[in-house]
């Protein structure tokens, strides 16, 4: 919207303008600004805090070991079942090995199992193995925990993505 202000100016110079005309004017302006944006500060804090409370709940409602990416037809795994059962049944339904890097020897030790879809584990803190399986264009990795902590064991699945 746009207000021209009269100009109580002698005729041709132009310079003069009534003060309490330009002063309502603009703060008729800033006064229309501020409220637009109360306005949508108000309506962005509604829309924020009813994500947070929407995606608070989904994420208390959702299994441990979902991730926002899920797949299609993901597979039956369960928490504490050992990497065995879980390669077994994973090629049984069509997931083949596909590491994203190559053990090292010690990683493979760590591991306890000789499974090609080993990528790596860590050899500090609780000594998580992360293997890693690929079906099509979709990719999975589980990451496993020992079995018997501190101790070489065949890990124990921990979650999945």
């Amino acid at each position: 919207m746009r207000q021209v202000i009269q100009s109580d100016a002698e005729s041709g110079d132009g310079v003069g303008v009534n003060r309490s005309q330009a002063m309502h004017t603009f703060f008729r302006g800033l006064g229309s600004v501020c409220l637009g944006t109360l306005a949508g500060a108000g309506l962005g804090a509604v829309a924020f805090f009813t994500a947070e409370a929407v995606l608070t709940k989904q994420a208390e409602a959702a299994p441990a070991h979902t991730v926002a990416k899920t797949l299609k037809n993901e597979p039956k795994l369960s928490a504490r079942q050992t990497i065995l059962e879980a390669n077994r049944y994973l090629i049984a339904n069509g997931w083949r090995p596909a590491p994203e890097k190559k053990p090292t020897p010690e990683e493979r030790r760590l591991a306890s199992v000789a499974l090609e879809s080993l990528s790596v584990c860590s050899g500090t803190g609780v000594g998580f193995c992360r293997f890693d399986y690929r079906r099509g264009l979709q990719r999975l990795s589980v990451v496993t925990v020992p079995s018997e902590p501190g101790r070489r064991s065949v890990g124990r699945v921990d979650r999945w993505w």
